[in-house]
Order: C-alpha cells, then structure tokens, then sequence
C-alpha cells in the first residue's frame, strides 16, 4: 500500500466502528512489532544464561539501580503492544457480542493468563522426587495449554463437541498436573502455589485493567489519557505508602506496579490503538506518523520530567523492577518510535518479504513465548536419557558459541511460531 493517504472516514456510533473493524484491514506494523518483540525477548532470555556476558546484555545491575538498557525494555514494549491491540480485539468481539460478553471474555482471558503464570513460576521449584520428572511435567503443562487455547480454525472438520473435548480434555490434565506437583516445601495435597503471577500473570493483570478502561471509555481518547494520568498516580500513591492497610489485596497483587504503572503502560498503548482506529482523525499515513512522533516525544519528555526527581524518591527512578513511571513512560516513547519506523516501511512503502516471519510469529505470540521453555525441557530429557551432558548447555559456557546459539535458538524458535501460523495452529487466550 504505497498510496499516502487512507480512505477518509467519518466519526462512528460504537456500532458502526464495530463494523468498520470487522472490515478493516490488519495494520501489517503491530503484528511484526509484536514479533519482533517475542525474537528479542527470547535472545535475551537465553544469553543470559551465558557465561561472560556483557551487562549491556542483561536487564540493569543491581537490581535496584537508576538505569535501563535494551533488555529492560523489551516486557514493557510486549505489555504495550498489547495495549495497542485491544481497541481493535474488542471492537471486532462487540460486533459479534454484547458489552457483557465481551467482559466476560476479558475475564477468561485474564484468568488464563494468570492461571499459565502461576504453573510457569512452579516449574522453577519442581522436586525431582516427584511422581514425574521435572522437565516432564513441565512438557505436559504445555501440552496441555496448548489444548485448552487452540484456535481451532472454523472451517476445520472438527464440530463444536470435538472442539470442546479439546479443551476439556486439556483443562482435565492441568488438573491432573496441578494434582501431581510435587515441590521443594512440606508435603501437602496440592503443593502447586502462588509466590508471584509470572511474566504472563503480570501482563493478564494490566490487560484486564486496560480493557476494562477501553470498554468503560471506548474511543474517548482524552478520557483515555486521564486513565492513564490516574493509574500513574495509583503508583505513586502506592509508593507513599498509601495502601499499606490493604493486605487483602496486596498479598495478591502489586496496586503500585500491576494495577498502576503496567496498566498505565498498557492503557497508553490502548490509546496509541485507539487512535489507529477507522474514523480517527489520523486517517492519513502522514496523520500517523506525525502522531507517533509527537505521542513518543510527549512521554518520553514526562519521563525526563519525573525523572528529575529521582534524588527526592526512588518512585522517580528508572526501574524496571520497581515499574516506575519514568521507566515505562520511556520504554513506551521507544517502542512508538520503533513502531513508526515500521509503519513507514511495511504500511507505507509496502515492504512485505523481509518481515513476513516476524509478521505471523506475532500473530501466534503465545505459542512463541512458550516454545523456547519447551525446548529446553526437550533438551533436558533427551540428554537425561542418554546420560550425557546437555550439549545447549555446553554452548552457553563461552561467549562467543554462547551469544551465536541464543540468536539461532531466538530465530529458529520465532520461525517455527511462524510456520505453526501459517499452518493454522495459533494458540489464543
């Protein structure tokens, strides 16, 4: 698409904008944004088991320190990636559903991303005294999520029944998996527990409060940044100490951190998508861009702003540990500025081959993510079996075979993700 206007239209009734989505073409930018977001993430995950690896490659040390580098900013572009798709997701599901059923639908999806969390934060403390191997259980908890979120295509042979002994069939054996974790603590019926959400958990937290927002809000793009004012002060708030008597809540879930700033990080993306929508004012290619550029720029310049404030209190720093404000208010200024170079490259100028991996890689973000905990457990069995020493692992003692095998592992994993899409197997919460 090289022409450098879209085609206008007029403002619409939520009904209308509903339809309009459903026939509206898919912005190719976000989906490779997206995948290109799950490739780093994966490289970054395995380098840092490498030894010698150098700091710029792993999040900021010490934990607590005033500063970010690359990696640091890789969870919070996904957590605004995945603010950027919801106007266009719920709009599609409220032109086949109800408000009701569309939040019902948030609901379920929060909770199977909070439920895949907590399973995924276990593996790390599985007993090796259990009934089944640790790597094995771990396999199983995969294969069963996989049945439960497949997508199954609608013009497959399988009926609604099979369809449903699919994904019963898969809730039955996490069940049976929950059942069967045997951890590291005292023995008891159910050992499987809750010590934190898990990267998937976190992001199920800002997505069910973003969505919530869109659905309250819909395209009010000012009141839309008001929420997003409101759930940075949530943060700070939480940081003064604001909340301290609410253990019943906090005992569960950060306010400051999940339901502050990584939602507000993730609402900002709602109103970066909001703006994308057909019937926006931005109904030109030039609109865009000169939006994302002026969007980035306005973020990242409150970032220096609260930054400023550092010496004053450690809310103000640039953390990623901590979520602080100036931490996600910059990661979201890059991941726009990142978004916009491709925007003018594949949307605007119609460059389709090089990206086309990424592209349906962030179409099956899901089965991404999980592919490469997948492939070590396979790893792991496989040199169990054989009583021989994991030869990924044996890479991963020098730096150079090290950092060479985490950018194979991150591409050849990414194009698998990608050829499982263009196969029909999508995994989808």
């Amino acid at each position: 698409m090289n022409a450098a206007v879209l085609e206008p239209a007029p403002t619409k009734a939520p009904g209308a904008l509903a339809a309009a989505v459903q026939a509206g073409e898919r912005i190719r930018s976000i989906d490779v944004l997206r995948g290109l977001t799950i490739l780093v993430m994966i490289f970054v995950n395995d380098v840092a088991g490498v030894h010698a690896t150098p700091g710029w490659m792993k999040h900021i040390q010490p934990p607590g320190a005033d500063g970010m580098t690359f990696v640091d900013v890789v969870f919070p572009a996904f957590l605004f990636i995945v603010g950027l798709s919801i106007p266009t997701a719920l709009e599609r599901r409220l032109g086949r559903d109800t408000t009701v059923g569309t939040l019902l639908h948030v609901l379920v999806r929060t909770l199977g991303l909070l439920v895949l969390g907590v399973f995924m934060v276990n593996m790390g403390s599985t007993s090796p005294n259990g009934a089944l191997a640790p790597a094995l259980w771990s396999l199983l908890v995969y294969l069963a999520a996989m049945l439960v979120w497949v997508a199954v295509p609608q013009d497959s042979r399988l009926g609604p029944g099979a369809r449903r002994a699919i994904r019963l069939g898969g809730a039955g054996l996490l069940a049976a998996l929950a059942l069967l974790f045997r951890g590291k603590g005292p023995p008891a019926l159910l050992e499987l527990h809750h010590s934190w959400w898990g990267i998937l958990g976190l992001i199920g937290w800002a997505y069910l409060v973003a969505s919530a927002a869109y659905l309250l809000l819909r395209g009010n793009i000012p009141a839309l940044i008001g929420g997003v004012v409101l759930l940075y002060g949530v943060y700070v708030a939480d940081a003064a100490g604001a909340f301290t008597g609410l253990t019943w809540i906090t005992r569960w879930v950060g306010i400051g951190s999940m339901l502050g700033s990584h939602a507000a990080l993730t609402l900002s993306g709602v109103v970066f998508g909001a703006v994308l929508l057909p019937g926006s004012w931005a109904r030109t290619h030039g609109a865009r861009l000169r939006w994302a550029l002026a969007y980035g720029a306005f973020l990242a310049a409150t970032a220096w702003l609260l930054h400023s404030g550092a010496g004053i209190h450690k809310m103000f720093i640039i953390n990623k540990i901590a979520a602080t404000p100036p931490w996600c208010l910059y990661s979201a200024a890059i991941t726009i500025w990142i978004w916009a170079g491709l925007y003018w490259l594949l949307d605007v100028r119609g460059a389709a081959r090089p990206t086309s991996v990424l592209e349906h890689a962030g179409q099956n973000a899901l089965l991404a993510y999980i592919l490469a905990p997948i492939a070590y457990d396979l790893f792991d069995l496989g040199s169990g079996a054989v009583g021989a020493t994991n030869p990924f692992d044996a890479l991963g003692a020098s730096f150079g075979p090290g950092v060479v095998r985490a950018a194979l592992f991150a591409l050849v994993l990414t194009w698998l993700a990608a050829v499982a899409r263009r196969k029909g197997f999508v995994l989808k919460l």
